[in-house]
């Protein structure tokens, strides 16, 4: 049974289509509706009225399944309730009500839970004077019954008409403890370790951003500045707590400040305070509530959604949002075209995918209780973890889910073990709230310790230089706008009887009225936070500057790119034209020979490690080249002793330098130079030399070929290469 959130006032559980989770899981899936507003949780006064009616309205849907869930092939012993947000808090209401007992046997809270201060309406008494003082109705103590009879006769559109100031972040009209839905407060109770809380397995899990909905999306996209932090920090202390403002607003500053950065820019800032504002709301009472039930037998499961649809409604930069994971547990991405009222349409096959691992998961559980025993892992799952306060074992949902422990550990015990112990109210004398608890007990104490007459040495704070209010953050809770002090007796323990309120707000004007003489003397003031970062103005000049440079280096070496690109191209141009140049030199010297001397040989001394030969080729007699129709054969000999052949390439006037390896004696020495070949039995042959060469200076002035013909040009090309 699935019992829909976001509000005490407004929402429908026919907003919420279970058919695809029903098809998936093999399940029944029911929504339901039930009152809210005035209509739902109207206090009780004096027993002149009764009070959560909202949430005996669900107890009713429960008895309705365990009568007629048979009829639609429901099992009414294998019952579980899921709440979304504020029906999260209501399933944990229902799990601590001895009206629900036996109705239901497992239950999972998303995003909410008793524990968070916006659960219970601690002030609806209040706040239903003030509504039939709007409506013109009697308000006062002694005449309750007259104010529900005028209520009654007034229309439904007027009482819904009326705009009551309701503090930020708390609740006008929802659940009270009335002693019989809600016998007693729900810390109380979870601590118990024989209440029914006992008695339900228990999944809950929360998003990466659970307080989004408290900001704009103008704060979300250009983020906030610390003046405006500083405020909305403010409201939230003052609303949610009574003891210790100033202490409790430092310290959450101090906790949710990035200081490894240089300075303060808005969007971490904006990130810091959506991070500690859902702690607070959400994420902290619900890791609370999570830690008591691990204690007990049941079974305890815990996840963080981390997945961030892609095409959804709210593209947050931060990651997956409060409400996001309602869409995959109820398969709207399995179904394409099919609207679901508060679920994007447009889905990839990887988030089909993943809804289909949540609504394994969800099933899985609401059929045995145990996941690490379920189907899930059979199918390629991660095995999940059961959680336990020792070992705080948690699952990441996302495109692959991973087995995570100690959920933001750093950061929820501040809201865990730090705060309880800060929001107290202290010794009734105000120059003890100095001193340290069992402050005059040798035996807490371990070495010499000052006595208390003693001058106390001058504090740090004096040592501060003062800086512009741009670089400190001002340390007091100054007066925000609200109508009532909430006194939470869920996480921190406030008192609830009228005369505590009375203390507390007694207690509570005093401190402001202190933190603002404080202010007034700045020598006198006893706490300011400095902040010792430079502005954010000049981190984006220099910024801004880095970049130029950058863009001009870049540029730069883009032009000297294309220059050198261009001088390689214009040099490739002239060498191809000189080498066509040359070519058609060649081919006119071959088409008109001119006279030509017998080719003359000249030796070179020839030292121990090289033997250099000069042949000038001036003219070529036909008689050099009669014979060398006769040494086409030779060509295979050749081939077989080409270490001894000299490979020389010459098509210019300038000398060329060979190196080739010699061998014996009487071998002949092939010389072949572009198209005219020269085979000469006079060259003489140097002496073998073992591993050494000979370097042949070749200078052609030119060439006569007419007598030799093609078969013999063709055959000599072979056997010695340019």
């Amino acid at each position: 049974m699935f019992i829909h959130g976001e509000s005490y006032e407004w929402n429908s559980g026919s907003s919420y289509d279970g058919s695809v989770l029903a098809s998936y899981g093999n399940v029944v899936v029911v929504t339901i509706n039930y009152r809210i507003g005035v209509l739902g949780f109207f206090p009780s006064l004096d027993g002149t009225a009764r009070g959560n009616f909202g949430l005996m309205d669900q107890v009713a849907g429960l008895h309705w399944i365990q009568e007629n869930i048979k009829e639609f092939g429901g099992d009414e012993t294998n019952v579980t309730i899921i709440g979304h947000g504020h029906g999260a808090a209501c399933v944990n209401f229902l799990m601590l009500s001895p009206m629900a007992r036996g109705l239901f046997h497992r239950a999972i809270m998303q995003s909410g839970s008793a524990l968070s201060p916006w659960a219970i309406a601690s002030d609806a008494v209040t706040h239903s004077r003030n509504l039939a003082k709007a409506l013109r109705c009697p308000d006062e103590p002694d005449k309750n019954s007259v104010m529900v009879d005028c209520l009654r006769q007034r229309s439904i559109d007027d009482i819904i008409a009326v705009d009551l100031r309701v503090p930020t972040h708390l609740t006008a009209f929802g659940p009270v403890i009335d002693g019989i839905v809600i016998p007693n407060d729900p810390a109380i109770l979870m601590s118990d370790m024989n209440s029914f809380y006992a008695n339900y397995d228990l999944l809950f899990g929360v998003t990466k951003i659970e307080a989004y909905n408290q900001f704009t999306a103008h704060d979300e996209r250009n983020g906030i500045d610390p003046q405006r932090r500083d405020r909305l920090l403010r409201t939230l202390i003052r609303n949610l707590f009574s003891y210790h403002l100033q202490e409790i607003f430092l310290t959450i500053v101090n906790e949710y400040t990035d200081w490894t950065r240089p300075a303060l820019h808005p969007i971490s800032t904006f990130d810091s305070i959506a991070d500690s504002f859902g702690d607070a709301l959400i994420v902290a009472p619900i890791i609370r509530a999570g830690l008591l039930h691990s204690r007990v037998k049941k079974s305890t499961y815990f996840y963080n959604f981390a997945y961030q649809t892609e095409e959804g409604d709210f593209n947050s930069r931060s990651g997956c949002i409060h409400g996001q994971d309602l869409a995959y547990m109820f398969g709207a991405p399995l179904v394409s075209g099919m609207q679901f009222s508060f679920f994007s349409s447009n889905y990839s096959r990887a988030e089909s995918a993943l809804s289909e691992t949540v609504m394994t998961y969800w099933t899985n559980f609401a059929k045995t209780g145990a996941e690490e025993r379920s189907a899930a892992t059979a199918k390629g799952r991660v095995q999940w973890p059961p959680y336990d306060d020792i070992q705080q074992q948690y699952l990441t949902i996302a495109m692959k889910p991973k087995n995570r422990d100690h959920y933001h550990a750093h950061r929820l015990s501040y809201w865990l073990n730090l705060l309880p112990q800060l929001h107290t109210p202290g010794p009734s004398n105000a120059e003890e709230h100095h001193l340290l608890e069992a402050h005059d007990d040798p035996l807490s104490y371990d070495g010499v310790v000052r006595s208390s007459s003693l001058t106390a040495p001058t504090p740090l704070t004096h040592y501060f230089t003062t800086h512009s209010s741009a670089d400190i953050i001002e340390a007091t809770v100054g007066s925000t706008t609200v109508n009532s002090t909430h006194n939470s007796s869920h996480l921190w323990a406030t008192p609830t009887s009228t005369s505590a309120v009375l203390a507390d707000k007694t207690h509570q004007q005093s401190a402001l009225d202190s933190g603002a003489k404080a202010n007034a003397n700045p020598s006198n003031a006893s706490v300011s936070m400095i902040v010792q970062q430079s502005t954010y103005s000049t981190a984006l000049s220099v910024t801004i500057a880095i970049g130029c440079s950058l863009l001009i280096l870049n540029v730069l070496v883009f032009a000297g790119v294309f220059y050198q690109r261009d001088k390689n191209r214009l040099e490739a141009k002239l060498i191809r034209k000189n080498y066509q140049v040359q070519k058609m030199d060649e081919f006119s010297m071959t088409k008109n020979p001119s006279s030509h001397s017998p080719l003359k040989q000249h030796s070179a001394p020839i030292d121990a490690n090289t033997a250099t030969v000069h042949l000038h080729s001036n003219s070529i007699q036909s008689d050099y080249v009669s014979g060398m129709a006769g040494m086409a054969g030779m060509a295979t000999s050749s081939q077989k002793h080409s270490h001894n052949s000299m490979l020389i390439s010459q098509d210019s006037p300038t000398p060329l330098s060979c190196h080739v390896p010699m061998a014996s004696t009487n071998r002949l020495a092939h010389v072949s130079m572009a198209n005219n070949t020269y085979h000469s039995n006079s060259v003489r042959t140097l002496p073998r030399m073992d591993h050494k060469v000979a370097t042949v200076n070749v200078i052609n002035t030119a060439s006569n070929t007419a007598t030799l013909g093609h078969q013999q040009r063709h055959t000599l090309s072979h056997e010695m290469r340019v």
